[in-house]
């Protein structure tokens, strides 16, 4: 997890708390993230966080290069690797502004850490090449290390993976209502951009679609 120092684009779709990270506390039902490193020249040189997307493959952060079995890399920060789930895949649907998330990954230290807070309404664009990729953006912290790992709903469900942040300075030269000045936002991506990511690889495979993530409860619109 990087913070973000350029926004290129910065979008406002409609439009909390906020600390340090905290040590990841063992919840059976959040406890999905897992480590992931670069391999090739790169090998165990960078890592970031990774979270299972169903039984067969693993979805982290494209940011992360040479990973080890990736199959596909789609717009916006995301990638796909086989990896078998060693327990039941979570479940994924879509967030919902102002239901409380919490952003679990590994920090650089190669401790499992966490950070609560809100989802904003505030969406962002990070890069305009991406083809209009859409981030969520919620008040609770997150560090270095943590990117591609789950960010989880109260109700267990995944709704996204961890992308970046923005830190006050971000926030004050980006001057959106929308977005509170405060020591730090953190941005995710949003199970609906992945899963449109996911349909694209699919698509390209031509023999069949690869199993989907398992949905969990109803998917919010998004506006």
């Amino acid at each position: 997890m990087t913070p973000l120092k350029s926004l290129l684009a910065a979008c406002v779709l409609i439009s909390g708390c906020n600390g340090m990270s905290t040590a990841y506390v063992k919840d059976p039902v959040q406890d999905q993230a897992f480590l992931v490193h670069a391999g090739g020249p790169l090998a165990l040189l960078m890592m970031a966080s990774a979270v299972q997307w169903n039984d067969e493959y693993a979805v982290t952060v494209k940011h992360l290069p040479y990973v080890p079995g990736a199959v596909f890399q789609g717009r916006g920060d995301v990638q796909f690797f086989r990896h078998k789930a060693g327990q039941r895949a979570p479940m994924w649907r879509q967030y919902r502004p102002g239901e409380t998330l919490t952003a679990v990954g590994y920090n650089s230290m190669y401790m499992k850490s966490q950070g609560q807070g809100r989802a904003l309404s505030a969406m962002v664009r990070l890069d305009a090449k991406d083809g209009g990729v859409m981030y969520g953006t919620h008040d609770g912290p997150t560090v270095q290390g943590m990117s591609g790992g789950p960010v989880y709903a109260a109700d267990g469900t995944v709704v996204g993976i961890n992308v970046a942040y923005l830190e006050q300075d971000d926030l004050q030269k980006l001057k959106r209502a929308d977005l509170p000045v405060q020591e730090q936002v953190s941005i995710f991506m949003p199970y609906a951009e992945i899963s449109r990511e996911w349909q694209r690889y699919a698509s390209q495979q031509g023999t069949g679609r690869p199993v989907p993530a398992p949905v969990g409860v109803s998917v919010a619109t998004m506006h």
